[in-house]
């Protein structure tokens, strides 16, 4: 059985880390941890004593679950028909369509939840077009709902970093609908990204918080692979076990009891050189070891890497163990 282990100390070190550096870029940091409610225990164990007081979450148990006091959740997908009931009591909802804030308002049941309103700058993830942006927030004022302002994303559908001159088109957009939003209306901007274009030079006004999800998890920035200054690395590996080792069509290929029900197995990260994804199975991946260094036995434990697609699917399987290395 493939096992997932963690080291808290390196997540909440990562986590003060990502605090500081956007702290310093004068804008408040939100962990994304987006499978959080599946890992209330987890979570919560990083945010007890953390100044990180948001949460960015889309996955939903079936159980209530609850967070430190003080920490508020933010919904940062428009919410499925499915979600709906759920993000309407975060603290904040980001939305991308009459549609969406029209089932959210129709959802909620007592305190309006504030919005922001998902602003298309080149990832083509999600978000309104800039023609759109007036009428939709016009008709968010209409329901009654607070918009809080609006957010950004980038690197998730494509490879496009941030950069200054995209975050000042974002800042001249929530001018354009600023007398809708709340006081102190800002944007959202994500990923992790951000925070590496920060090294660069200060960030655009406007820019009040920013969304860090890989940095945290994974001591990194997700496009350039770079390490976050003074970040973690160690903070998860998934550790799985040599079941076969045999020559098939002339190479050394060794199966491993990972497969698609416990991570993406294309994704993870080989712990010898040489080592090369095949193929995988729901159960099971293989890997060409002929080009490795260390003859690699059946009944052998390797130690693999993870990336972001690996650990997201690590994190909602519920057939991988995850065992905590430390506390």
């Amino acid at each position: 059985m493939p096992l997932l282990f963690l080291r808290r100390k390196a997540l909440r070190h990562n986590l003060a880390l990502a605090n500081e550096l956007c702290r310093r870029t004068g804008a408040a940091c939100m962990f994304v941890f987006k499978e959080a409610p599946l890992h209330a225990k987890l979570v919560s164990s990083l945010l007890e004593k953390s100044p990180v007081r948001r949460l960015g979450i889309v996955a939903w148990p079936g159980e209530a679950v609850s967070f430190p006091e003080g920490v508020s959740l933010h919904h940062v997908y428009a919410p499925s028909p499915q979600s709906t009931e759920q993000a309407a009591h975060c603290r904040c909802v980001y939305i991308d369509s009459l549609y969406a804030a029209t089932m959210l308002h129709a959802a909620c049941r007592g305190p309006l939840p504030e919005v922001r309103i998902s602003l298309e700058v080149g990832d083509l993830r999600d978000g309104v077009l800039p023609e759109e942006l007036p009428a939709l927030c016009e008709a968010v004022h209409r329901l009654g709902l607070p918009l809080r302002g609006l957010s950004v994303n980038f690197a998730c559908l494509t490879s496009h970093a941030p950069t200054t001159e995209l975050l000042c088109f974002a800042a001249t957009q929530l001018e354009s609908v600023r007398n809708l939003c709340v006081e102190g209306g800002d944007i959202s901007a994500g990923g992790t990204d951000v925070l590496e274009l920060a090294e660069k030079g200060p960030l655009p006004p406007g820019i009040g918080e920013i969304r860090c999800g890989t940095g945290v998890m994974l001591g990194v920035y997700p496009l350039s692979g770079r390490p976050l200054p003074g970040g973690r690395q160690d903070t998860f590996r998934l550790e799985a076990h040599v079941m076969e080792c045999r020559v098939k069509n002339g190479r050394i290929m060794a199966l491993l009891d990972v497969g698609s029900f416990h991570t993406a197995p294309e994704k993870l990260i080989p712990p010898l050189p040489g080592m090369a994804f095949c193929g995988a199975s729901s159960a099971y991946a293989s890997f060409d070891v002929t080009d490795c260094p260390e003859n690699i036995r059946e009944g052998m434990s390797l130690s693999f890497g993870l990336e972001y697609h690996s650990l997201s699917r690590a994190l909602i399987s519920r057939a991988l163990p995850m065992i905590s290395e430390d506390s």
